[in-house]
């Protein structure tokens, strides 16, 4: 049993090291849940115009398809990678992500950047509130507002 988790091992560590940096990054990627790379997209993006321009007929959406290419984009993503990342910073955010703690990472990301969003707005929320009452108390708002200091000058109509 040892000598095949060795031989497992040796087969794993192959493997990482026969990949190209590029190879990691797409891994990363699609690992970390950072970017959702999904060539369903596509579809859904083809099906959504056809919604949109339904009098067009489908023959005209042939040539179309193979132009909504999601692989532009994931190589522009792996290159934003690949300018900040060496690739040990890569092998090291692959062995997080693979990890128990990077799972857990994962999995737990979407909710805590929907609590992010929500005490974000909550807070934005409160300063608003809180620069309002402290203009009403000392007299700089008021309802309907004062009148401008510079008020604009009055339009004349035009003579026809």
């Amino acid at each position: 049993m040892r000598k095949f988790f060795c031989i497992g091992c040796f087969l794993l560590s192959v493997f990482s090291y026969s990949q190209t940096k590029h190879d990691k990054i797409k891994e990363l990627i699609s690992l970390s849940g950072a970017f959702k790379i999904s060539k369903g997209f596509e579809k859904q993006a083809i099906e959504h115009y056809k919604k949109q321009y339904a009098h067009v007929p489908d023959s005209a959406w042939e040539s179309i398809e193979p132009k909504l290419s999601i692989d532009n984009l994931i190589e522009k993503v792996i290159g934003f990678y690949e300018n900040k990342f060496a690739e040990k910073e890569i092998d090291g955010l692959l062995t997080f992500y693979q990890s128990e703690l990077g799972q857990k990472f994962i999995k737990n990301s979407p909710d805590i950047m929907t609590e992010v969003q929500n005490a974000t707005a909550d807070w934005a929320k409160n300063i608003t509130d809180l620069v309002n009452k402290d203009l009403e108390e000392k007299g700089y708002l008021q309802s309907p507002p004062p009148p401008s200091p510079n008020p604009p000058a009055p339009m004349i109509p035009k003579k026809k």
